[in-house]
């Protein structure tokens, strides 16, 4: 699937636009405008056979939810999020669920104040053992957090507002 040449500059919600493309092996979204886009739950969620998916070029400042966003990427080995700006994001829940062959996730630029739902945000990654948190991955707003790390041996966040939470 070619959509190296899709101009995406006006775009405000990408939500479900891959979803379920579960035979793709390969996405190149390097050139994606996101810059407008305030909705991207689901985006990828369910493309089972796409090994790596790198989206260090998004600009995510808009966005407001990114729930189930890369849900049952099973095959997954390789994500890069590392430069999403997540501060005005309210719903994560699922983003990471069912992600059983990566290892290791850098969520260190993850701004986490205005999140109210992380609900199942890690569930059944089963391979996850290493997260790189950053000083701005906090617990506020009384989030929803049930079953954010189920059958995920990853390690939890240092920061003390996360106390008793997990």
């Amino acid at each position: 699937l070619d959509v190296s040449n899709f101009n995406t500059s006006k775009v405000t919600d990408m939500s479900s636009m891959f979803s379920r493309m579960s035979i793709l092996t390969e996405l190149d979204v390097g050139n994606f405008n996101t810059s407008k886009v305030t909705d991207m739950s689901s985006m990828f969620y369910g493309m089972s056979s796409l090994t790596t998916l790198d989206l260090s070029n998004f600009d995510t400042s808009n966005v407001t939810d990114m729930n189930f966003m890369f849900r049952n990427m099973y095959s997954l080995t390789e994500l890069d999020v590392s430069n999403f700006n997540t501060s005005n994001v309210t719903n994560v829940s699922y983003m990471f669920y069912g992600m059983e062959s990566l290892t290791e996730l850098d969520i260190s630029n993850f701004d986490t104040s205005n999140v109210t739902d992380m609900i199942r945000m890690f569930e059944n990654s089963s391979n996850l053992t290493n997260i790189t948190y950053g000083d701005n991955f906090i617990y506020a707003n009384s989030a929803g957090t049930t079953g954010m790390y189920s059958n995920c041996p990853a390690n939890k966040p240092t920061d003390p507002s996360w106390d008793g939470v997990i």
